[in-house]
């Protein structure tokens, strides 16, 4: 598969300019029937002198919406177009610097804010309405000025491309063009899925986007309208958005997602932002990005990147419950935000400042873009790196750990395992791993590689069960032995915290089934007339609600009634993280914790120890 810059060059070359031809013919000024326009004016929503823009020196400012349901936001020339309802909609036209009222539009369908045939422009707005089967055209005052009726083949919703001479859309068979003026209906590319849709249109209205679901697998084709040539194709889905020659793309791979911007020939560059599991927008207007993290559980935090040069520009953190539900920007450097604000009890539009004058300006002398790797490309000197700092982690414990296609390369037979080749992943992966091995004691880890040849840690990006060797489809983590050898694999991401807690306490069992005679008896700890799955398969059917029930909780969950080992390592996975107090409220569980902290003591002749140990911090009465 060829790189993207190439691909959407080719593409657009083959395509050439679309024609300014009119669709005068295809146009009617007769309001629809499912909609009625009002034009108004109103003093503004501007919050002046709010706490934030206090605090911010002017760099925020605060414009609650008295609106109900509020759910998306799109950038209108230098104005904002609202999308508020539940089962309907209304339109609201927002403009000026106080963000006042200029006109409505209330429609008796749920336009959703991820609709294709939704398309915004300074000076006008088109969408589709499957009620009466029509795309709607409407100028700067909300005012409907086209109706054009929807072909009678259509699947989905159809594009409107910005100049209303064509559209696009979908049918059974086929990706179609409909010239407004002419009335000619061509096809682009013949192409039958059981599931397939127009989801976007790019550059200057020359590149198709598409979806489609090919044997239950989602896959997105970039079309070149006037040739259908596919110029661009992955396998599932890509967030892809223009300005002039400029493109800016993001698709998941593994535990982040590939950010890649670029123009013309040149290779695609990447942004790699600080935070690796923050989401992205990026800002076309701008040629910049925003990035969305939870640092904390009360936070959320943006950070601006300026594409041009690859700096981190700008960050704002929010406190207290926020949830972001649209960016836009506007040429100049305003960001507007929606966001749902718990101190004012509704929808909340911040138009966050990232110019030079800002009180939220950053010096981060640190470029966040640079070359696009990929799996056949990878960076090899920082894996090289990547590869000394884990033997440093290694000899640290007392233990292996293995990254890159070292650690990909000691799969089982039941699992396929996926190279993990983003060094900045694997740095930071390195970096939480050697955090999280220093909460055990010293002892613990040499004693339980005692008990193989070598006890090793392999980092990778995915765990694929085997489809013969009846194992889970996918799994966040594994623990095996091959000969004398044993083997914890960790995938990279969310999970990989508690994965390395669950999946080394089984490598911990050993040691404790040797040492200790705690584990004996533990199935006289559950409810009565209980009985283990021994079958992960089967355990995934299980009705187990009864034994969840907060009060008279007998399990972490569902996957701990399969077998007795992973009941307990499910048991040390949960108390080794924060914020799972009602999880060990019951009698059961805190037995059950109490009998995995006795043994872990006992094993590793810690019984002494006048030490809180983190897996002990749920306990009723502690040990020590």
């Amino acid at each position: 598969m060829k790189h993207l810059p190439a691909l959407l060059l080719t593409c657009l070359l083959l395509c050439g300019c679309v024609s300014e031809a009119s669709a005068a013919a295809a146009n009617s000024t007769t309001e629809p029937a499912s909609a009625t326009g009002q034009t108004s004016q109103s003093p503004g929503l501007y919050d002046e002198g709010s706490d934030l823009e206090n605090r911010y020196q002017g760099g925020l400012r605060t414009y609650p919406l008295e609106l109900p349901n509020v759910y998306d936001m799109r950038a209108m020339g230098d104005g904002l177009l609202i999308l508020s309802g539940n089962e309907t909609t209304t339109l609201t036209l927002l403009t000026g610097d106080n963000l006042a009222v200029a006109a409505t539009l209330h429609l008796d369908f749920y336009l959703s804010a991820g609709d294709p045939s939704l398309r915004v422009s300074s000076g006008e707005v088109s969408y589709y309405d499957p009620q009466n089967l029509q795309t709607v055209v409407l100028d700067a005052s909300l005012k409907a000025v086209s109706h054009i009726a929807a072909p009678g083949d259509l699947v989905g919703s159809p594009i409107l491309s910005a100049d209303r001479n064509t559209l696009y859309y979908c049918t059974s068979t086929a990706i179609r063009a409909w010239d407004l003026e002419t009335g000619i209906r061509r096809c682009v590319k013949e192409i039958a899925y059981p599931e397939q849709s127009i989801t976007g249109l790019h550059y200057n209205d020359t590149v198709l986007q598409c979806r489609i679901l090919d044997n239950g697998q989602e896959r997105t084709l970039l079309l070149a309208v006037d040739t259908g040539l596919t110029c661009y194709e992955r396998s599932g889905e890509m967030t892809l958005c223009t300005k002039d020659s400029r493109y800016y793309a993001s698709f998941p791979t593994g535990m982040t997602y590939a950010l890649l911007f670029g123009e013309g020939e040149d290779d695609p560059q990447a942004l790699t932002p600080a935070d690796l599991t923050a989401s992205c927008v990026f800002l076309e207007e701008q040629n910049a990005a925003v990035t969305i993290g939870t640092p904390s559980a009360n936070e959320l935090q943006l950070d601006y990147y300026d594409l041009e040069t690859g700096l981190r520009r700008s960050t704002l953190t929010l406190v207290t419950d926020h949830q972001l539900l649209a960016v836009e920007d506007i040429p100049g450097s305003c960001i507007y935000l929606l966001i749902h604000n718990e101190d004012y009890g509704c929808e909340t539009i911040y138009r966050w400042d990232v110019g030079t004058g800002s009180s939220l300006l950053v010096h981060d002398a640190t470029d966040y873009t640079g070359t696009y790797y990929t799996a056949a490309a990878p960076d090899r000197a920082g894996i090289t790196k990547c590869q000394t700092y884990a033997a440093e982690i290694g000899r640290k414990y007392g233990i292996e750990v293995l990254v890159w296609e070292d650690a990909a390369a000691v799969e089982p037979w039941d699992y396929d395992f996926e190279v993990e080749y983003l060094v900045p992943v694997i740095q930071r992966e390195l970096e939480l791993l050697d955090q999280r091995l220093a909460q055990y004691p010293d002892v613990i880890l040499t004693d339980t590689a005692s008990h193989f040849t070598a006890l090793k840690i392999c980092l990778v990006r995915q765990l694929t069960g085997t489809a013969e060797s009846g194992s889970l489809d996918t799994a966040t983590g594994l623990q095996f032995l091959d000969g004398t050898d044993a083997y914890v694999v960790i995938a990279a991401g969310e999970f990989s915290e508690r994965t390395l807690y669950h999946e080394l306490f089984h490598a911990m069992e050993t040691h404790i089934l040797n040492e200790s005679i705690a584990f004996d008896q533990w199935e006289a700890l559950n409810p009565s007339g209980f009985a283990y799955d021994y079958d992960y398969r089967a355990n995934a059917q299980r009705d187990s609600g009864i034994y969840l029930q907060n009060e008279t909780r007998s399990f972490v969950d569902t996957y701990s009634m399969s077998f007795p080992k992973e009941d307990r390592a499910r048991i040390m996975e949960y108390a080794m993280l924060s914020g799972n107090q009602a999880l060990f409220k019951s009698d059961t569980m805190q037995a059950k914790l109490l009998k995995l902290c006795e043994g872990i003591r006992e094993a590793y002749g810690l019984k002494k120890s006048e030490e809180t140990f983190l897996w002990e911090q749920y306990l009723s009465k502690p040990l020590a």
